[in-house]
């Protein structure tokens, strides 16, 4: 199981994935994961990387990468802020009350789909 953050900012839904937990899906798996239909929908994936957690990357719909805005920086700042405190033991007050926010778990099963090359293995002749 998977759990992102489903964050929504002027009108726009981001889902943020952090990398430390795992990597980040590639294209189809990025389409799949902001489909509406079939995935989680959203606008925008939010990848914060393993090994720089404030370069933040953005990805839409299809998959491509697009321009990191103001309202993907302050979703990403508050998923940096979530984990940093429950990684410190602090309690804190955070802006959430400000953000429209969804936990969101994925099964095993969907995350299969996220990483198709993955869960396949091939065989040399």
């Amino acid at each position: 199981m998977r759990e992102l953050e489903k964050i929504t900012l002027d009108g726009v839904r981001y889902i943020v994935w952090d990398e430390l937990r795992g990597s980040s899906p590639k294209k189809s798996g990025i389409a799949l994961l902001l489909s509406d239909r079939n995935g989680v929908g959203a606008d925008v994936l939010l990848v914060l990387p393993k090994n720089r957690p404030l370069a933040v990357r953005a990805y839409g719909k299809d998959g491509s990468e697009v321009a990191v805005d103001d309202s993907a920086c302050r979703a990403a700042s508050f998923v940096i802020e979530k984990l940093t405190m429950l990684t410190s033991g602090a309690e804190a007050e955070m802006f959430e009350a400000a953000l429209d926010r969804v936990e969101v778990r994925l099964t095993d099963s969907f995350c299969a789909r996220l990483f198709p090359s993955e869960s396949r293995t091939r065989i040399a002749v």
